[in-house]
Formats: structure tokens, C-alpha cells, sequence
């Protein structure tokens, strides 16, 4: 009954598209193994330092316990 404007559709600008080159993908699981990688190693170290100290720690505290001990057996022989 009205009149009918044509219906002009606006042109979308080009998206990224999800379909990557195959190389790409290659690349990317590339970093992530490097990445993998370099975490592993760092937690590796940080883990081993940590025991280090705490063995050298530990080692003091049960040799100072062991004086301890040793020095009340002489001063008290019962």
C-alpha cells in the first residue's frame, strides 16, 4: 500500500578469517613447546635450589639436635 524502498545491504568489512595457513599452525605448536619447554626448566631450577638449601638447612638442625642431645647424656649420665 506504501511505497517499498529497495533494501540496500551494506557491505561487512573482512573479518579475520579462522582458516589460518597450514605453516602457521606449525609455528604455533612450535611455541608452545617452547614455551612448555622454558617453564619445565625454570620450575626445575627453582625446585632444585630449593632442595639444596633445605638440605644444607636441615643437615645444620639435625646436627645442632644431635650436640644437643649428646651434651644432656654427659651432663646427666642418670
Amino acid at each position: 500500500m506504501g511505497i517499498s524502498s529497495p533494501v540496500v545491504k551494506a557491505k561487512s568489512p573482512k573479518r579475520f578469517s579462522f582458516i589460518t595457513h597450514p605453516s602457521s599452525l606449525i609455528l604455533r605448536k612450535g611455541q608452545t613447546t617452547i614455551e612448555y619447554l622454558l617453564v619445565t626448566v625454570s620450575l626445575l631450577t627453582v625446585f632444585v635450589m630449593m632442595y639444596r638449601s633445605l638440605q644444607w638447612y636441615l643437615s645444620k638442625q639435625f646436627t645442632n639436635g644431635g650436640v644437643i642431645i649428646l651434651r644432656m647424656y654427659k651432663e646427666d649420665p642418670w
